[in-house]
């Protein structure tokens, strides 16, 4: 029965935070898309990807909330490192569940938006002729590329697995207790 219960809390913990995590992460980059556009500039992509570490800490809490209340306390690293994997996984999944259904309902428009803030960007940095040219095509490409779904759900997915899978390492390397650091007494 015990077993039972952990096995329980460990897949109620992924699919609560992990989940959460990939769900949050695409509709707080929505949010800031239609608010305020696509912004491609070093600070953009700064808030970005800040934005995006902070959701996943997520998986950090998630993997604590494991430790303390369903292992006593006490997590083996080859167990916090399971958890963050599936918990990174599912953030991923997510990702793409709720990237899938913004496309199913909003068709071309974010790739068509994100393409023609990259060609602009390109101009303002002074591209132009044949290099412009080239660029153009390479977004074309993207954009027929995205189109399929075989390309653009795992183009999706490994977006955000790699990062979260990141986080959960650290967080099981912060997470676990290992005997020989104990204190004695």
């Amino acid at each position: 029965m015990a077993e039972m219960r952990l096995i329980y809390g460990f897949w109620k913990t992924a699919l609560i935070y992990g989940g959460s995590a990939g769900t949050l992460v695409i509709l707080m980059m929505l949010s800031v898309f239609y608010t305020f556009g696509i912004n491609t500039s070093t600070g953009g992509i700064i808030f970005a990807f800040g934005s995006i570490l902070f959701i996943l800490s997520l998986l950090f809490f998630g993997m604590r909330r494991f430790r303390n209340v369903d292992q006593a306390g006490d997590i083996k690293i080859s167990k916090a490192i399971l958890l963050g994997l599936v918990m990174s996984f599912l953030a991923g999944a997510a990702y793409v569940a709720v990237t899938e259904i913004y496309t199913a309902f909003a068709g071309d428009y974010f790739i068509d938006s994100y393409m023609a803030a990259l060609i602009e960007q390109q101009k303002t940095n002074g591209v132009s002729g044949e290099a412009l040219a080239e660029f153009t095509a390479k977004m074309e490409a993207l954009k027929a590329n995205h189109a399929k779904a075989s390309y653009r759900i795992p183009a999706t997915f490994m977006e955000l697995f790699p990062m979260a899978f990141i986080v959960s390492l650290v967080s099981a390397l912060v997470l676990h207790r290992p005997k020989f650091w104990a204190r004695q007494g």
